[in-house]
């Protein structure tokens, strides 16, 4: 997916939507060890910021995964996400809810 602010039109389709940051597999692995983020992609995750909580005042459900290709680090790409969010004062982002197991044909 395009940075948000590429969009032409409007990527959401249905009640929930999943965002993954992807990155250039090859720059990446000749760059890191994968212990920290070695790429700086924080005005690129600001407007994801931005973009998601216009989904999200939409009542959008969002599911969003970080590639350690991305900046280098996975876990690390998410907390900036995180700091970016709580810098710009946003609400308070929803933990995941465990959904309950539903039985299965076997049970």
């Amino acid at each position: 997916m395009p940075n948000p602010l590429e969009l032409q039109l409007d990527p959401i389709t249905a009640g929930w939507t999943y965002i993954r940051w992807l990155g250039d597999r090859k720059q990446i692995e000749a760059q890191t060890t994968w212990d920290k983020a070695v790429i700086d992609r924080t005005p690129e995750l600001s407007s994801w910021v931005d973009f998601c909580y216009q989904i999200m005042k939409r009542g959008v459900l969002t599911y969003a995964y970080a590639n350690n290709h991305f900046q280098g680090h996975g876990p690390a790409t998410i907390e900036q996400f995180q700091n970016l969010w709580h810098e710009k004062g946003l609400p308070e982002i929803e933990k995941p809810h465990r959904m309950k197991r539903e039985p299965s044909l076997f049970d």
